[in-house]
C-alpha cells in the first residue's frame, strides 16, 4: 500500500507540534501549518489542481527533496568557515564529465583538419566534423550580450558608485569589476565572460531603488563574493556537462507530426514512425541526463550563494546582510511597487516611500513570510537557497560589524548618479503601459 500522508493540510491546525511539542505553530492563510521551532510540516506543499496527478507527485517530491537538501546545506554552512571547502563529489562528477565532453569537439576539429590535409576524402565529412566541433564548443559568454539593452556605467560619470564598489571589493578581498551595468530587472548578478575573462557586475535599477544604503553594500558584497571565490571559473569547468546533453536532446528530438500528417505512406511511413520512436526515446533519455547534471550543478550553485552571503555580512555587517535578505523575502510584494505611476523627476522618492511603507506593514509578519519562502522556493533545481534559508545561515554565523559604512552624503551622491537611469526606467514603464 502507498504511504498515507497524515500531516495536516491547509485549513487544519493541530494543537501542538508532534515533533517538539511546541504549541506555537505558525500558519499563513491558505497554507498548511508548520512549527517555526523545528520546521515540522514546513515541507508540506499545496497541490496545483490545474496539473495532473503525475505532475503534482513530481512537484511534491522535488519540493521535499529540495527542502531536505537546503536544510543540510544551511546546517553545514553555519559550522563551516567562510572559505572554499574541498571539491564535493557533485563537482568532481561534473568536472570529469566535462573533461570527457571537451575531448569531443577537440577530437572532431583535429579529425577534420587531418582529413583536409590528407585529401582524398569527400569534403562533406570534414565539414560535418567542423560543424560538430563548432556546435560543441565551450560558451564563454560576451560583454555585448550582457550589456545589450542595459546601461554601462563609467568611472568618469559615476565616480561615487565606482568608489563604493572598490571599497566593498577591498573589504571582501575581491577583484574590482571591469564593467558595471544597470538593467531593468529586480535582480543583480556577477559574471566573468569572453576570452579576456572580463568581470561584469550587473545591478537592477528596481532593486537599487528598494535597497537601503547598508543593504546596497550587502548586495554588492554578495555579488563581488562570487568574484572572490572565482565561481565563474568553476562554472566554466562544469559547463559542458550542464549544456551538452540538453543541446543534443533538442537536436535529435523529432518534429511534431506523424507520418499521416506528413503525407507519407508504405515503407516511408514505417521508417519515419520507427525513427520517431527511436529518436524520441533517445531524446527523452538525454533530457533525463541533462536534468541530472543540472540538479548536481544547482546544489553547487546554492553552496556558492551561501559563500557569497558570508561576504555580504563581512562588508555590510550581519545586520545589513540580514536586512538585505529580508527584502528579498518580500520581493513578491515589493517588486510590483516599481510601477509606472511615478511623477516625472520624483519616481525614486515615491517608489522608496512605497517600499518603506510596505516593509513596515509586513514587519510583524516577516518571520512567518521568511520561513514560508523555505516551503515555496525549495527545489533541487533552484539556483539559490530560499531567503529564509539564507537568513538562517547568516544569522548562525559569528556576528560581524560593518566594514563599509555608507554615510548619508555618500548615499545622496550615489542616488544623484542613479537618478537619470531611474527616470529612464519610469519613462520605459510608462510607455510599456501606454501612460
Amino acid at each position: 500500500m502507498p504511504a498515507i500522508d497524515d500531516r495536516p493540510q491547509a485549513g487544519t491546525r493541530p494543537d501542538s507540534c508532534p515533533e517538539c511539542a511546541s504549541a506555537d505553530l505558525a500558519q499563513v492563510a491558505g497554507q498548511p501549518p508548520w512549527c517555526g521551532r523545528c520546521e515540522w510540516n514546513l515541507d508540506a506543499t499545496i497541490p496545483s489542481h490545474g496539473d495532473g496527478r503525475f505532475v503534482r507527485s513530481i512537484v511534491r517530491l522535488d519540493r521535499r527533496a529540495g527542502f531536505r537538501a537546503d536544510r543540510r546545506l544551511a546546517r553545514s554552512s553555519v559550522t563551516e568557515s567562510a572559505t572554499r571547502s574541498r571539491p564535493t563529489p557533485a563537482f568532481l562528477v561534473l568536472s570529469l564529465i566535462s573533461v570527457a565532453l571537451v575531448l569531443l569537439p577537440v577530437g572532431a576539429l583535429g579529425a577534420a583538419v587531418w582529413l583536409l590535409v590528407r585529401g582524398g576524402t569527400p569534403l562533406i565529412l570534414p565539414l560535418l566534423l567542423l560543424g560538430v566541433a563548432y556546435a560543441l564548443r565551450p560558451r564563454l559568454g560576451s560583454v555585448r550580450r550582457i550589456t545589450r539593452g542595459a546601461y554601462r556605467l563609467t568611472r568618469q560619470r559615476q565616480p561615487a558608485l565606482h568608489r563604493l564598489v572598490a571599497r566593498i571589493a577591498d573589504s571582501v578581498g575581491a577583484p574590482v569589476p571591469d564593467i558595471i551595468v544597470l538593467d531593468r530587472d529586480w535582480n543583480a548578478a556577477a559574471a566573468v565572460v569572453g576570452l579576456r575573462r572580463t568581470r561584469v557586475l550587473v545591478l537592477g535599477i528596481p532593486l537599487l531603488v528598494a535597497l537601503r544604503p547598508q543593504e546596497l553594500v550587502a548586495l554588492i558584497g554578495h555579488e563581488l563574493g562570487h568574484f572572490r571565490w572565482a565561481d565563474s571559473r568553476w562554472r566554466l569547468l562544469t559547463q559542458p556537462a550542464r549544456t551538452f546533453f540538453g543541446a543534443l536532446s533538442t537536436v535529435i528530438r523529432p518534429a511534431r507530426g506523424d507520418a499521416h500528417d506528413r503525407g507519407l505512406e508504405g515503407l516511408a511511413a514505417l521508417s519515419y514512425t520507427i525513427w520517431r520512436l527511436v529518436a524520441g526515446a533517445l531524446s527523452w533519455l538525454l533530457s533525463v541526463v541533462h536534468l541530472a547534471m543540472n540538479t548536481l550543478d544547482a546544489w553547487e550553485g546554492r553552496r556558492a550563494e551561501v559563500r557569497a552571503d558570508s561576504m555580504a555580512a563581512r562588508a555590510a555587517g550581519t545586520t545589513g546582510a540580514l536586512s538585505m535578505i529580508d527584502l528579498l523575502a518580500l520581493s513578491p510584494v515589493l517588486a510590483p511597487l516599481i510601477a509606472p505611476n511615478g511623477t516625472p523627476g520624483a519616481a525614486m522618492d515615491m517608489w522608496r516611500r512605497d517600499v518603506a511603507a510596505t516593509r513596515e506593514d509586513h514587519a510583524q509578519q516577516l518571520p512567518l513570510l521568511r520561513q514560508l519562502t523555505i516551503r515555496q522556493q525549495a527545489s533541487l533545481l533552484a539556483s539559490h537557497p530560499a531567503p529564509g534559508r539564507r537568513h538562517q545561515v547568516v544569522a548562525g554565523m559569528a556576528y560581524q560589524d560593518a566594514v563599509v559604512v555608507v554615510t548619508d552624503g555618500e548615499a545622496a551622491t550615489v542616488d544623484a548618479e542613479l537618478q537619470p537611469y531611474v527616470e529612464a526606467l519610469r519613462k520605459q514603464l510608462a510607455e510599456a503601459y501606454e501612460l
